[in-house]
């Protein structure tokens, strides 16, 4: 891959999830002419080309980056990203590789037929060695709603509504999909809650997201619906879910992300009955996300434009 040589940074504060010599290998051999550096090893900060973070950056991370031509972070979305102060003249450019769409669109969709089909309780019965069959409510009655209708929930929704399920959208803009409900905006956030079976939450976290799951969105919900949360704990407000879960307002949850992570040991949300707790395994997006990384790393040797880039003022 021909280009000017090029200078990487790498933050890795989740080595469980990201091998840093794994991608320091894999993006040479895409990119010979690249230089690796992996924090704190930064040398000359303004020899810096490309910034590869998985966490938001710490006050001053980025000065003395003259250089910088692009910031990747390393994840679904950049919530862990202070906006604010980011460098608005550098691309903020976000993964976002159809593998790592597919396993959480995968993971949606077993979620929902793990309840529409009964699986806890052929388990149960498995164990006490009962046989009795549990009708399934018909897909065609059946009303599920996806929040954010983005590559996950817009390929989710699609796939639903192929099932033969009563399939509805809410997003930020009008969507056009074919066979499926599109609500949009704030005022039309009710109406998208009420009578669905399932809701399916893969917003990204912004300003107008954050707690949109609460005591009043629950309230809205049809008496027994579920939900399934792929986004960002942030998204709910954990209280406000435990309630509605003891109150029976919903039938179930579950959650594959948390308001703090590791999900604390304290938290009532392990014991609850009516929860599933998954460690934020929707996606294991970090080796597919080598290959976009690489293309990146690429683009800015060449000179050539950026995919992928957020828009710093909406955030996603």
């Amino acid at each position: 891959m021909s280009g000017q040589p090029i200078t990487v940074l790498m933050v890795n504060e989740y080595p469980d999830y990201i091998d840093a010599e794994v991608w320091a290998a894999e993006l040479k051999k895409r990119v010979p002419q690249l230089e690796f550096r992996l924090w704190p090893d930064v040398g000359n900060k303004g020899d810096i080309d490309i910034a590869l973070i998985d966490k938001g950056a710490s006050p001053g991370f980025f000065d003395a980056m003259t250089g910088l031509r692009a910031v990747v972070y390393l994840g679904a979305g950049v919530d862990g990203m202070d906006l604010q102060s980011f460098p608005k003249s550098v691309p903020l450019i976000r993964l976002a590789t159809r593998e790592q769409a597919s396993e959480v669109v995968q993971y949606i969709v077993l979620r929902v037929l793990f309840q529409q089909r009964h699986v806890a309780e052929y388990l149960s019965q498995q164990a006490r060695k009962i046989w009795k069959p549990i009708a399934p409510r018909k897909v065609s009655e059946t009303r599920i709603v996806v929040l954010g209708a983005g590559r996950i929930g817009g390929w989710a929704a699609k796939l639903f509504a192929e099932l033969g399920y009563d399939t509805a959208v809410w997003s930020r803009h009008q969507k056009t999909l074919p066979g499926i409900q599109s609500y949009f905006g704030g005022a039309q956030l009710a109406d998208a809650l009420t009578l669905q079976d399932y809701v399916i939450c893969s917003l990204p976290l912004t300003g107008d997201t954050r707690g949109i799951l609460n005591s009043s969105a629950f309230g809205k919900m049809k008496r027994g619906a579920y939900l399934v949360n792929v986004a960002r704990g942030a998204h709910v407000k954990e209280a406000d879910l435990i309630r509605a879960l003891d109150e029976d307002q919903l039938s179930g949850a579950c959650l594959d992300v948390f308001q703090r992570e590791p999900l604390e040991a304290s938290s009532p949300l392990w014991n609850h009955p009516k929860v599933t707790i998954t460690p934020h395994v929707a996606s294991f997006w970090v080796d597919s996300g080598i290959d976009q990384a690489a293309d990146l790393c690429g683009q800015v040797a060449r000179g050539e434009p950026l995919s992928n880039k957020i828009d710093l003022e909406v955030g996603y």
